[in-house]
Order: structure tokens, then sequence, then C-alpha cells
């Protein structure tokens, strides 16, 4: 019974801290993408296309705590 609860909390803290990671991480692409705008509009596009990557590289991280997490979930860790 206590593993499972353990188990529980680990699954959600490991969701709850990857989602605020994953904002933090969008907030500073987008702010950066934001500076080099500015400083450079002519450049857009291709600051855009960096930022896109920038931003996808970063949600792949809550997606595969998610998967972590599924997997910790329904296996209650033994892997």
């Amino acid at each position: 019974m206590l593993t499972k609860a353990l188990f529980d909390i680990a699954v959600a803290l490991l969701l709850g801290l990857a989602a605020v990671g994953s904002g933090v991480g969008d907030g500073l692409v987008m702010s950066k993408y934001v500076e080099g705008v500015a400083r450079q509009p002519e450049a857009r596009g291709s600051i855009f296309a960096s930022a896109l990557i920038g931003v996808a590289l970063v949600e792949a991280f809550p997606v595969i705590a998610l998967a972590f997490g599924i997997i910790m979930l329904f296996t209650k860790g033994s892997l």
C-alpha cells in the first residue's frame, strides 16, 4: 500500500515538474525570439523557424515525462 502511494506521488511530481519546466522553457524561447525580432526585423522568418524548433524540443520533455509517468503508474515500478 505504501509503495503504491509513493509511486503515485512520484508520478504526480514527475508530471507537475515537467509541466512547470516546459512552461518556463517555452517562455524563455519565445522571449528570446521577441528580442531577436526586435533587434533584426528582416530576419524574422529564420528566427521564427529556429524558435519553433526550440519550442518543439522543449515540448518533447513533458511528453517523455508523461510516458515515464504512465509506465510508473501502471507497472508500479516493476520494470
